[in-house]
């Protein structure tokens, strides 16, 4: 039988349980919600004998990228392979180059760049990137306001300079997301070859 099995926990931070629920990461980005994957994969995963725990790739877009890569970076262990999609990788270098307009909610959420400097230094996959070993897939629109594509190219750049693996995939004409059907059907098409590949 082929094919992925596809695991989608609702770790705290999650929508669909409302705001309270939403809001138990804030000020704890890569905290709980970090524990909460680990503790999946770990403890939870492993009692299914249809799946292969020892094989897994993980994959976020937004909040979800930045998780895709805290995990890849901070337990390298976990994952055969990963995938980011535009998500933040430096809180800091995030919360300085997010517009003016945005920055009050963020700095509700995340923190402040600079009163905050510490914790967001500890909680940047950024911290630990030296750490992944497996091989990264990046997504990025080349127009996003949120996560600027020179984020996502550090990140590639940074991986690929200690000789590592990473592949980048850059769409000219997207923004936060990957919107148009051409494109989704390139996006989609790479991350089941790449996982298809790795794992």
């Amino acid at each position: 039988l082929g094919g992925f099995a596809v695991f989608v926990p609702n770790v705290r931070g999650s929508t669909g349980y409302g705001l309270s629920y939403t809001r138990w990461v804030d000020h704890d980005f890569g905290g709980k919600d970090r524990q909460d994957h680990v503790h999946a994969m770990t403890q939870v995963l492993p009692q299914d004998k249809r799946v292969d725990a020892k094989r897994a790739g993980v994959v976020g877009r937004s909040y979800g990228g930045y998780m895709t890569l805290t995990q890849a970076a901070r337990h390298p262990e976990l994952w055969k392979a990963a995938v980011d999609m535009f998500g933040p990788y430096d809180l800091i270098t995030f919360s300085q180059r997010i517009p003016e307009s945005w920055k009050p909610y963020f700095e509700l959420v995340i923190g402040h760049p600079e009163r905050d400097r510490e914790f967001l230094l500890e909680r940047s996959p950024r911290t630990y990137m030296q750490q992944i070993r497996c091989p990264l897939l990046v997504i990025q629109g080349k127009n996003d306001p949120r996560i600027i594509e020179r984020e996502s190219r550090d990140v590639v750049e940074q991986l690929q300079a200690a000789g590592k693996r990473a592949d980048y995939l850059v769409f000219e004409d997207e923004g936060h997301d990957v919107l148009k059907y051409a494109n989704r059907v390139t996006c989609y098409t790479t991350i089941a070859g790449f996982f298809k590949t790795y794992l």
